[in-house]
């Protein structure tokens, strides 16, 4: 998938601000993952990419499907964002939105891929080594890649550590190839 976060952020950040102005933010958090599931449907990714259909149908279609699950302003939000052809990107303005509130409440989500499975003991130092590193909960999800070959590689927020083997053998062949 495409990365349009530079593209989501701006709906994100307002969407947010809306959202913690009037303590909103869980009505907004389940719409904007209710757009993001309807979206992300391959027919509904078909219909947003159907030349044939004008902006304001596309609009009109997602708020159809979403029926009464919509408030007015979120009505308005799914409207501008087809006026400016962006419907596609509201997994990005979700994912954008989610980590607008994390940061508000102190929180951030961190994923690590390691090289094998990590013990309850390693997850365990790890989200208090990031917890003492950002200043912030952390909740940590994991997932193994092989290819790795060893290390991980811990992703949270802007932050990013490879620590992997992989990565480092791949700095000493660039290195050795000069």
């Amino acid at each position: 998938m495409t990365d349009f976060t530079t593209a989501a952020r701006p709906y994100a950040n307002a969407v947010y601000d809306i959202a913690s102005n009037t303590g909103t933010q869980d009505s907004w958090g389940d719409a904007l993952a209710n757009l993001a599931a309807v979206v992300s449907e391959a027919q509904v990714s078909d219909m947003l990419n159907d030349p044939e259909m004008s902006k304001q149908q596309k609009g009109d279609m997602l708020i159809k499907v979403l029926g009464d699950n919509l408030s007015e302003q979120q009505q308005n939000l799914v409207k501008l964002m087809a006026e400016n052809g962006r419907l596609g990107i509201m997994p990005d303005v979700l994912d954008q939105f989610e980590a607008a509130r994390a940061k508000a409440e102190n929180k951030v989500e961190a994923e690590v891929v390691s090289a094998y499975e990590l013990s309850a003991q390693q997850t365990d130092e790890l989200v208090n080594t990031l917890k003492n590193k950002l200043g912030c909960d952390v909740t940590l999800t994991t997932t193994v890649d092989e290819s790795l070959i060893g290390g991980v590689i811990v992703k949270a927020g802007d932050t990013i550590i490879d620590a992997s083997m992989k990565s480092q053998l791949d700095s000493l062949a660039l290195s050795l190839g000069r």
